[in-house]
């Protein structure tokens, strides 16, 4: 597929419409699920954030703070604020590593632990509602698709 060209026309902008624009969808649909899911764990003291960084956590165990960050796609400084009430409610734990003090390993606590067991079929049922009408085979072609834009934009 041929790069988009730089939008210029003789000198001109070319017309530009959100609706032609695919990140425009993008941010469209985060924006939406990041607004339901903030609602549904809002009882829970919970937010999109602090999901995400659950959800980083039990899929890769152990982590470091910058596999996190970038797992998560949160900004470091949030990050680390959203950490470290994490770990004042015990949801998480720090262990530094053996030999390098500087090396910092983050883990799920058993509570911590629970409470993504409890979260999880809520953030799964907005994600089977934004995938109405979606066969499995498109979903995954979907998946595929994000994911190989998600690489390209590797830096």
């Amino acid at each position: 597929m041929a790069a988009p060209s730089s939008g210029r026309r003789g000198g001109r902008v070319r017309r530009f419409r959100l609706d032609d624009h695919l990140f425009f969808y993008f941010s469209q649909i985060l924006s939406r699920r990041t607004r339901q899911i903030n609602r549904d764990l809002a009882a829970l003291s919970l937010d999109y954030g602090r999901w995400r960084v659950m959800a980083v956590l039990h899929d890769q165990g152990d982590c470091t703070m910058g596999r996190l960050a970038d797992l998560s796609s949160v900004e470091r400084t949030t990050l680390t604020r959203t950490v470290a009430q994490m770990e004042a409610e015990g949801l998480l734990s720090r262990q530094t590593g053996p030999g390098d003090r500087r090396r910092v390993s983050l883990a799920l606590t058993a509570p911590g632990a629970d409470l993504f067991a409890r979260i999880l079929p809520i953030v799964l049922a907005r994600t089977a509602r934004a995938l109405t009408g979606f066969s499995a085979d498109e979903a995954q072609a979907l998946r595929e698709m994000l994911r190989r834009m998600a690489d390209n934009l590797k830096e």
